[in-house]
């Protein structure tokens, strides 16, 4: 008798093919399982990193009314012109928080006499935090959500729209027109990250598609 081959697999195939079918399936779950907790590790990677080197700035405004907010920028101008040079020596992320944490008590002072003479008695806090904050774009930067230090000016009840910066490396002072170009403030922040960091950071000004990408990734999981 002869033996057909042909059959024999057929045969073997539909005797096993749920197996097969599970192994593939149980394959593809394992792939997933592996990619996301890549991606994850990556984002965590990529956040932790930039949190790791900046220190930020944020004012949050008494409300979102027009005198609360132009109060607010005016509050911002004073505090960079008066401790400009201070920061400006600061060579790395510790040096400019302990700048900051020596000088705590005169931004205080600063900031709420340029709230009186602004015309204004709401009171001021000032403190260095380290928390947790959402995604945010500066200019065509883009910041991941996470844990970052910052020099941090509440006005009266701070509940309006916060204006922030980057303080170290020192890129605020682009923003009050102390004579810093886009370019010169970028570099800044390109020496002091890694270049896979700023890849993911500067996705958005670039023209290649491997950093859009990789921002991608950091977005799904943050989102």
């Amino acid at each position: 008798m002869e033996w057909n081959w042909k059959q024999t697999i057929i045969d073997l195939w539909k005797k096993e093919k749920w197996y097969w079918l599970m192994a593939v399936a149980l394959g593809v779950v394992f792939a997933l399982i592996f990619a996301a907790h890549w991606t994850k590790g990556y984002s965590d990677m990529i956040q932790k990193g930039i949190g790791g080197k900046v220190v930020r700035f944020h004012v949050l405004a008494n409300s979102d009314s027009e005198a609360d907010q132009a109060l607010k920028l005016a509050v911002r101008d004073k505090v960079l012109q008066e401790y400009s040079d201070l920061l400006q020596v600061c060579e790395s992320k510790e040096e400019t928080l302990a700048a900051l944490e020596n000088a705590q008590a005169e931004i205080c002072q600063t900031a709420a006499e340029e709230v009186i003479s602004q015309g204004y008695d709401y009171p001021v806090r000032v403190s260095i935090v380290r928390e947790e904050f959402p995604f945010k774009k500066y200019d065509d930067l883009i910041f991941p959500a996470g844990v970052y230090d910052a020099l941090r000016i509440e006005i009266g009840a701070a509940e309006g729209q916060n204006w922030w910066c980057v303080l170290y490396p020192q890129m605020c002072f682009v923003d009050v027109a102390w004579g810093y170009s886009t370019e010169e403030s970028h570099a800044r922040l390109e020496n002091t990250l890694t270049e896979e960091e700023f890849l993911v950071v500067s996705a958005l000004e670039q023209e290649e598609l491997t950093p859009k990408i990789k921002w991608k990734i950091v977005e799904l999981w943050q989102g």
